[in-house]
């Protein structure tokens, strides 16, 4: 059985034929990592640069 050391956040995949929900890894505040929905293979990067508060 797999342990979550680091608090994860859900996504949802935004291609209208998938809208699959997965869970990531949340990253340290101001750092960005791909994830890839396990469903479509669709890549995003998050968090968004529009959802980036940039101060």
């Amino acid at each position: 059985m797999a342990r979550v050391i680091r608090p994860v956040l859900a996504i949802r995949c935004v291609v209208s034929s998938c809208k699959a929900l997965f869970e990531v890894a949340e990253v340290e505040k101001g750092k960005t990592q791909i994830v890839v929905c396990p469903k479509c293979g669709e890549y995003y990067e998050y968090p968004s640069p529009e959802n980036t508060n940039q101060g």
